[in-house]
């Protein structure tokens, strides 16, 4: 217990506290008895000083020595009625000692049982009051550690959630990138330089990138550019891709790394497109938030999917930003609208 007082700084409680307790037992002493004439001494009054902090110091060594024993009962009821047995157990056994010395020592005797008694009761209440209020007090800071540790739980818990959907967040081109690669190096050395260096700086972007929670949109932007540069050499004609700014500073807005990306991939791999029917993307930055919208031409035989690239992307949004993706499907068209941060 006196861990638990120190933390809650009760220096200047106790200061003001043990003496007020002093002059209460003497005031309510003299009007519930009713004998406002009755004289106390200075003598008297440091007595009584001395049985409160007596009390007040007793009371919280008791409550100490026993606070593991009354905080392993749970339910608490239980524990605020064993708390109070114990203070009034151990305050009406000092006080009647102190008061019987007070007594013997100061009145030679001339107090009746019954004086003692009443002092000794106005002393307990007064010793159970105190009580209450540190149990409040330590009570409202119990809850107080108990939600930070609650935080402090429920952000590793985010954290993990997040580093694992991070995790799920590597591209799956890369094996058909090293095959149209290998492909180059013999058809055409020139783009396959090129190609090369695309397929670096993607790989660098997506290592160092997907630890960030938040990224610049011009970065992701040039990233998306740079991913369908190699997906654009692999399909040729049958794949376009449209980029749209309007009229905003694009290094002022951020979004979780990968987002465009995504959504990129996941058109790619539900749609059956060609030379003749090409599959069309289209990005547009307007205002507060990115959309990234394709034509329909679902494939016959496309198996349906887990949706994990939009799970994966919708809870990264919800765990990080605390906003949410909005997705619209018709029959023509797929559409994803990504919010935007202000940097």
């Amino acid at each position: 217990m006196f861990e638990i007082n120190n933390k809650l700084k009760d220096r200047y409680f106790r200061i003001a506290g043990i003496p007020l307790s002093a002059i209460v037992v003497m005031l309510l002493y003299s009007l519930l008895t009713h004998q406002a004439e009755i004289v106390w001494t200075v003598a008297d009054f440091f007595f009584l000083l001395f049985v409160a902090s007596g009390l007040w110091f007793g009371n919280i060594k008791i409550q100490y020595i026993f606070r593991s024993y009354l905080y392993s009962i749970k339910r608490i009821s239980l524990r605020l009625l064993a708390r109070f047995a114990v203070t009034f157990g151990f305050s009406f056994i000092l006080s009647f000692i102190l008061f019987a010395l007070w007594n013997y020592l100061l009145h030679q005797s001339l107090h009746k049982t019954s004086t003692i008694v009443e002092l000794q009761l106005i002393s307990v209440l007064i010793s159970l009051q105190v009580s209450s209020i540190y149990e409040i007090v330590y009570l409202n800071k119990e809850r107080e550690s108990d939600i930070v540790k609650i935080e402090r739980t429920e952000k590793s818990k985010i954290q993990a959630q997040l580093d694992s959907l991070k995790n799920q967040v590597d591209p799956h081109f890369i094996f058909n990138s090293l095959n149209t690669l290998s492909y180059l190096i013999s058809q055409n050395p020139g783009s396959a330089k090129l190609f090369n260096d695309t397929l670096a700086r993607v790989y660098r972007y997506i290592l160092i990138k997907k630890e960030k929670d938040l990224v610049l949109l011009k970065e992701e932007i040039e990233f998306a550019s740079n991913y369908f540069y190699l997906l654009k050499i692999r399909y040729q004609y049958g794949l376009k891709m449209t980029i749209t700014i309007d009229d905003i500073v694009s290094e002022n807005y951020l979004l979780p790394p990968l987002s465009v990306q995504i959504l990129i991939e996941n058109a790619i791999k539900h749609n059956h497109f060609t030379d003749k029917i090409p599959l069309n993307i289209v990005v547009t930055v307007i205002k507060d938030h990115v959309t990234v919208t394709n034509n329909r031409n679902i494939k016959q035989f496309d198996i349906q999917s887990s949706q994990i690239g939009l799970k994966n992307l919708s809870e990264r949004y919800l765990l990080i930003t605390d906003k949410n993706i909005s997705i619209n499907d018709s029959k023509e068209n797929f559409n994803v609208v990504l919010p935007l941060l202000k940097s």
